[in-house]
């Protein structure tokens, strides 16, 4: 083995300026020498000391901790002669040995305070200290001590200049921490072990007195060094004159006394070592003696072998060795012998440090490996000196490692051999600290010491390691060097690190160096172990070349060959693509070498042929996967390098990388699993185990049974296959599916058949790396949950192995609870914030098992806090059924209004339809407000069910919407389905169905109720011929300005319409009372109210609101007021001095129910027929003869820009005329009268009417009567609507939209009847009844002054007034051209009032 050298990793790092001050100020006394010692424990603690000043630093970075200077007796000031380290009840101090004049001291020194808090005097000068007990009192601790002991709080040893050596107890349960090191207590010295030891240390204390024992007695030569070894209780005193003592702890006893082969040179430190498993119970101490103190210049190792009769395992986990048999001398080494080359004489040796480093493998936790005695796996010894030679101005400072495992596979040789240095020993590795002399010179070295974590071997190149591997230079280690002004930090690399190194300097220049190189890889034990025995020589250069690559990958050594590849494949030359091609060949015939040698490693684990992993299996699952992963990285560089290749080329270079990596993962999961104890598998079932294994027939059985209980819930509505699991497998593909069904039972769904076909899924390049990872997880929560000891542990340890998200561990842990129907946990973790949102289909998938199991609340709770995104239609229904499920109608509504598009309207609302039917929501549906199209597909829904229940839907629908005559069509062709179904159940529901319809059915005409009826039918019905003509142009068009200022309201419009019919009805009675109203004086009488006909009055109908007057009226009696209140109305036209004044005279009277009578029969001979002469130029009606001979009159008068009614829904105006010119004369002699009077009241009417304008009122038109005059001055009757002309008739539509009635225009409306004797203060109140009614009839009609006249000369003063009323067209709306007339017939009656 070549020289090794250490490396300076940091600069001096220096002490503070504090530190270097205290220290230095002492500094020229005779007794002023600076030592110093790094602390051994784990505090990171070295001191300084220089007389009595004591200086405490971190062993790391140098900073300064703590500090103090000893004051003594006398004013003299005491000298620090010795320190350890001391720990108990967690604080950290030293244990000081302070010399004065006349004795020395022991203190206990508290770092955390900064003083000392205890202080007891000792005879004699004292030279060592060693803790022995840190714990107090008798304890478990302490059970390997003398029983004397164990009375004692915290034991010290101590040793003076004269061989006395004392066992002190610290009194650490009486610590007061006011006591200095100036007041330090009494020491009460037993020669012999008292019987008494509590009872005297409770008087002692009290006294303030310390006990001692004495170990050994004063023999003269002084005590150099004392160390307590705890494996084997015993205490080592090492003297000034060569001798070295063993005293047992437990009996007090010395159990060995002797002088070393040194002679007579002090015995400067000694060091315990413990080989690996000596069978022997032998274990070795290394005593080093120097004569540095006095000057001299020998400084030797010896090793002592110590032979036990037992060894074994303490309760506390310690090894303790007992019954010494032996102490014997087996190897000694000089290190002023010419051991290390040197360029001169050597002047003088100084040791620096010694220590022992061991480390043990940690046992698997069986019980078993517990209780097993276990030995260190590696045990060194370090050693670190000096030497100063002549002519040499610097000392070369040197440290050695020794291997005492590596000297037992030596043989235990006691020397080294003739002319043997210790760089070529197998069993010594040499260290050159020159580098960290040239940084620290000339400062002198006080202490060395390594880090025992940073102890390390190599990478081992194969299994088993070749015998160059475990020499002891092959070791890496970092060390610190303590200096009196600082700390230096150094690292020491072994020859197989400094190998590589040079391998990563080289690059490609290796070419030209091949064979030094693999020689000096092969002494580095890099090399395959059967390279060990082959010569050099042997071998071609290609064959060497190989065998330095396989070394660089084995060792991670990837610097050099990325390196090599980058140079070359940049380089331009022929020997570069050369070189590139051999490199790349090699790489992948190494993968398929490490690939077949995988599969013979891991055939035993699935093959059922091995019950345990032994760990020369582990290591070479280690060692394939450290290779494939390497071998990966090369190939990575090679595809990102590689320049001139060909399509395919590149192709199978990316399929050898892809495989090479899919390979490193499956070895990497095999080894997770081993050491998991999962395998290996194929264990008999009677074989009970303590570790979780792989049940598979117990998974088997639960999923089966899982998934034909969710086949049985499903009922053909839901996919059955909705387990979690089943989806995350059907994502892998087919090929996952065929590779399940491989194995013997396998059925290509979850659970597979093995643990061999679960991990085969790593070697499928289809799948992605964490969805495999997420089946292992689910089939590991799977195994935990199985087995009798549950734990997470695995989990958590295959996340912190493979880096997976711990999102995902959550996301597969929230589908695991949904599968076993945990659905309460399995939400929480779904919804948790860390948890990885899922991806689309595992949110259908969710849910789809909850609404499976009959969860709809949870799946709503779902779609509120997870909010799925909805990409397609089916995503948009089954949200639907969720949101229906949970009757969130509304919701649900609101959801397809905002997904829904021409292409899926039809679709989303016909699935819509369904479902409410289904879950009984259709009457909560139709509440809801519709469009046209969605009015349209549920009507085509509801009608091409064949459901009774549909239709009635679709019945009280159109009830609903006052599509009455769809409605009667509907119920028609209910009746009719009904004669040829015999169930009493239907015929009861059609009774019940029934009743309303005949009710609403009153309100239409008989024409619609009849059509609707004959459409109904199931015969043919020949359907109309539908022509399309021109649009009609009336005769007379008269334009007229609207007026904004007034409405006409429809509820107006209505009151007028239906007098008009009662006096039409009434006429012949009016004409007696006419008649006594125009003689002053007379009387009125009581005019009486007719009814219509029951057939004409429609009754009230659900959804009709109807008026409360002093209680609930129905629709007929009002309707019997309403007319009984307009019967009189009558209009009449003034014409004097040119004068226009319009009329109106309705005379209140008392109320009375008048009993409905037929009304009699008219004298035609009271009436005067008006002569053709006398007509006026202007035509007053355009006369039509219908089909069967019988004339329409339509009026049509013309005034002063302004027409009489609102424009009807055909454009044709609506006219209320008299014909009764008399009648007119007699109405206005009577109302001009009590014209001042109305007008007064103007401004109140208007508000009135304007408030009533501003509410809308739907209305249509009722059933009207139409007069018809007759010839030869016959009187005119009432004209039917089933005398029309059948054509007329069918033209005629009513429709009843929906009704609404209100108490202000009931009650403006239905006014009272009263008698004509009224008081003379009722005459005001029916002037205000006489201006009302007056100004709404001049808002509905206004007659020409000219024909007035001549009619009044014409006709005589008792003709009633009969009245004509042109129908409404029914294909238009009727406010069509009402609103611009409604203000012109307001403007004009303000006008004329």
């Amino acid at each position: 083995m070549q020289d090794l050298q250490a490396e300076v990793t940091s600069g001096l790092l220096q002490f503070p300026d504090v530190t270097l001050q205290a220290l230095g100020e002492d500094g020229k006394g005779p007794d002023s020498v600076l030592c110093g010692k790094f602390c051994g424990g784990r505090n990171k603690l070295a001191w300084l000391a220089r007389g009595p000043q004591l200086e405490v630093v971190n062993s790391v970075t140098g900073e300064h901790l703590s500090e103090y200077r000893f004051s003594g007796v006398d004013q003299e000031l005491p000298t620090v002669r010795a320190v350890k380290e001391f720990s108990w009840q967690k604080r950290t101090g030293l244990l000081v040995g302070l010399e004065e004049a006349e004795g020395s001291v022991l203190c206990l020194y508290d770092l955390g305070v900064s003083r000392v808090v205890k202080a007891v005097v000792l005879p004699g000068r004292v030279t060592a200290i060693e803790a022995i007990s840190y714990y107090t009192g008798p304890c478990v601790s302490t059970q390997h001590l003398h029983q004397s002991l164990r009375w004692l709080f915290g034991v010290a040893a101590v040793a003076t200049d004269d061989g006395h050596v004392l066992l002190v107890d610290l009194c650490l349960d009486g610590l007061s921490g006011s006591q200095s090191e100036v007041e330090a207590s009494d020491l009460e010295v037993f020669f012999s072990i008292p019987a008494e030891v509590p009872e005297r240390r409770a008087t002692g204390t009290r006294e303030g007195r310390h006990l001692s024992f004495q170990l050994q007695a004063p023999s003269g030569p002084a005590v150099s060094t004392l160390c307590y070894i705890r494996r084997t209780n015993q205490l080592v005193v090492g003297f000034s004159d060569g001798y070295l003592s063993l005293w047992n702890m437990k009996t007090l006893k010395r159990e060995h006394h002797a002088q070393l082969v040194g002679g007579r040179i002090p015995v400067y430190a000694v060091t315990f070592q413990e080989p690996e498993n000596d069978p022997r119970n032998c274990c070795y101490l290394w005593a080093v003696q120097s004569a540095q103190e006095s000057g001299g210049d020998i400084v030797s190792f010896h090793l002592l072998q110590l032979a036990f009769g037992d060894r074994k395992r303490l309760a506390s986990g310690q090894v303790l060795y007992e019954g010494l048999e032996s102490c014997n001398e087996c190897y000694s080494l000089d290190l002023t012998g010419g051991i290390v080359p040197l360029r001169g004489q050597i002047r003088n040796t100084k040791l620096l440090s010694c220590q022992t480093i061991e480390k043990f493998c940690h046992h698997d936790g069986s019980e078993e490996s517990v209780n097993e005695v276990i030995s260190p796996e590696t045990s060194v010894s370090v050693f670190s000196w000096q030497v100063n030679t002549y002519g040499q101005g610097t000392p070369s400072t040197f440290l050695c490692v020794f291997d005492i495992n590596r000297w037992y596979h030596a043989q235990m040789p006691d020397s080294l051999r003739a002319e043997e240095f210790l760089h070529d020993c197998p069993y010594f590795a040499l260290w050159s600290l020159d580098a960290v002399t040239s940084v620290t010179s000339p400062t002198l070295i006080l202490d060395v010491v390594v880090q025992e974590r940073s102890l390390s071997r190599g990478v081992p190149p194969s299994h088993p390691p070749p015998e160059e591997f475990f020499h002891p230079g092959t070791y890496s280690f970092d060390g610190m060097c303590l200096l009196s002004s600082g700390v230096v930090h150094m690292t020491c690399t072994g020859f197989q690190k400094e190998t590589l190194k040079l391998l990563k300097k080289s690059g490609p220049s290796i070419i030209k160096a091949i064979p030094e190189t693999y020689n000096r890889c092969l002494v580095a034990g890099l090399l395959s172990p059967r390279l060990s025995d082959v010569p050099p020589s042997s071998l071609s250069q290609e064959e060497q070349f190989e065998a330095i690559l396989s070394a660089a990958v084995r060792t991670g050594c990837l610097v050099f060959l990325t390196g090599c590849i980058k140079h070359w494949a940049s380089e331009e030359q022929p020997s570069s693509a050369a070189n590139l091609r051999f490199v790349l060949a090699w790489t992948w015939n190494k993968v398929i070498c490490t690939k077949d040698e995988l599969d013979q490693t891991c055939a035993p684990l699935f093959d059922g042929s091995c019950n345990f992993v032994d760990p020369q299996t582990l290591r070479s699952l280690q060692q394939c996967q450290l290779l494939l992963t390497n071998l990966g990285r090369v190939l990575d560089c090679f595809l990102t390098e590689a320049r001139e290749l060909t399509e395919q080329g590149f192709a199978n270079l990316r399929k050898k990388q892809v495989v090479t990596s899919l390979v490193s993962l499956y070895v990497q999961v095999v080894t997770w699993f081993c050491r998991s104890s999962l395998l290996p598998e194929g264990l008999d079932d009677d074989v009970p185990l303590a570790r979780p294994f792989y049940n598979y027939p117990l998974l088997q059985s639960y999923y089966t049974g899982r998934r034909q209980q969710l086949g049985r819930l499903s009922r053909g509505k839901w996919d059955s296959h909705c387990l979690m699991i089943d989806g995350m497998v059907s994502q892998l593909g087919e090929q996952a599916e065929k590779l399940w069904r491989r194995d013997e039972g396998g059925t290509g769904k979850y659970p597979p058949a093995s643990l061999h076909a679960l991990l085969d899924l790593y070697l499928l390049d289809s799948i992605e790396e964490s969805d495999k990872h997420a089946i292992t997880i689910y089939l590991l929560l799977d195994i935990m949950h199985s087995s009798p000891n549950r734990t997470d542990a695995s989990i958590d340890s295959f996340r912190t192995a493979f880096a997976i998200p711990w999102g995902l561990v959550k996301l597969i842990q929230g589908f695991w609870l949904l599968d076993h129907k945990d659905y309460e946990n399995s939400l929480a973790l779904l919804f948790h914030s860390a948890t990885m949102r899922p991806v689309s289909w595992q949110h259908w998938r969710v849910l789809e098992c909850l609404m499976c199991q009959g969860e709809h609340r949870q799946a709503l709770r779902y779609i509120q806090m997870m909010k799925p995104p909805m990409s397609s239609s089916s995503e948009v229904r089954f949200s639907l059924r969720v949101l229906l499920s949970n009757r969130c109608v509304v919701e649900a509504w609101d959801l397809l209004h905002r997904h829904s598009t021409e292409l899926n309207m039809e679709e989303l609302l016909k699935h819509l339809y369904e479902i409410c039917q289904e879950v009984g929501l259709m009457e909560d549906l139709l509440k809801l407000p519709f469009t046209v199209t969605e009015q349209e597909h549920l009507e085509k829904f509801l009608q091409t069910d064949a459901d009774v229940q549909s239709h009635e839907l679709l019945l009280a629908h159109r009830l609903q919407r006052a599509s009455y005559n769809p409605a009667l069509q509907l119920n028609q062709s209910l009746q009719v389905r009904l004669m040829n179904d015999c169930d009493p159940r239907l015929r009861e529901r059609a009774v019940a169905r029934n009743s309303p319809l005949d009710r609403c059915g009153k309100i239409l005409p008989r024409v619609q109720r009849k059509l609707a009826g004959e459409r109904a039918k199931p015969y043919h019905v020949p359907s109309p011929v539908i022509r399309e003509v021109s649009r009609p142009t009336p005769l007379l068009t008269v334009t007229n300005k609207a007026n904004a200022a007034n409405v006409h309201t429809r509820a107006t419009f209505i009151s007028k319409v239906l007098s008009k019919n009662e006096e039409v009805c009434i006429g012949k009675e009016q004409k007696a009372h006419v008649s006594q109203r125009d003689s002053p004086g007379a009387t009125e009488p009581a005019v009486r109210a007719h009814r219509l006909p029951d057939a004409e009055l429609p009754d009230a109908v659900v959804g009709t609101p109807v008026a409360k007057l002093g209680g609930r009226w129905h629709t007929r009696e009002g309707t019997q007021n309403l007319l009984a209140d307009t019967e009189s109305l009558s209009t009449r036209e003034d014409t004097q001095s040119g004068e226009k004044v319009e009329l109106l005279d309705t005379p209140r009277r008392r109320a009375r129910r008048i009993p409905h009578a037929r009304p009699h029969k008219r004298d035609t001979g009271e009436q005067t027929p008006a002569q053709p002469n006398e007509e006026p130029t202007t035509p007053r009606a355009a006369v039509r003869t219908g089909r069967r001979g019988r004339k329409r009159r339509s009026i049509l008068e013309e005034s002063a820009g302004e027409e009489a009614f609102s424009q009807g829904p055909g454009g044709s105006p609506l006219l209320l005329e008299d014909i009764n010119p008399a009648g007119r004369e007699e109405t206005s002699r009577t109302l001009r009268e009590r014209t001042p009077r109305t007008r007064s009241r103007k401004a109140a009417v208007h508000q009135k009417l304007s408030a009533e304008e501003n509410e809308s009122f739907l209305f249509s038109p009722p059933l009207t009567k139409q007069t018809k005059k007759f010839e030869a001055g016959k009187a005119d009757h009432p004209v039917q609507l089933t005398d029309l002309d059948p054509d007329l008739s069918s033209q005629i539509v009513f429709s009843l939209p929906l009704l609404r009635s209100r108490r202000k225009n009931l009650s403006s409306i239905s006014q009272t009847l009263k008698e004509p004797e009224l008081p003379a203060k009722e005459e005001e109140e029916d002037t205000k009844s006489v201006g009302k009614q007056k100004l709404e009839r001049g808002r509905t009609a206004k007659s020409n002054p000219k024909k007035a006249s001549k009619s009044t000369r014409k006709e005589g003063p008792r003709s009633p007034p009969p009245v004509e009323i042109k129908f409404i067209s029914p294909f238009a709306s009727p406010v069509d051209g009402t609103k611009s007339k409604q203000k012109e017939t307001a403007g004009a009656a303000e006008r004329t009032l």
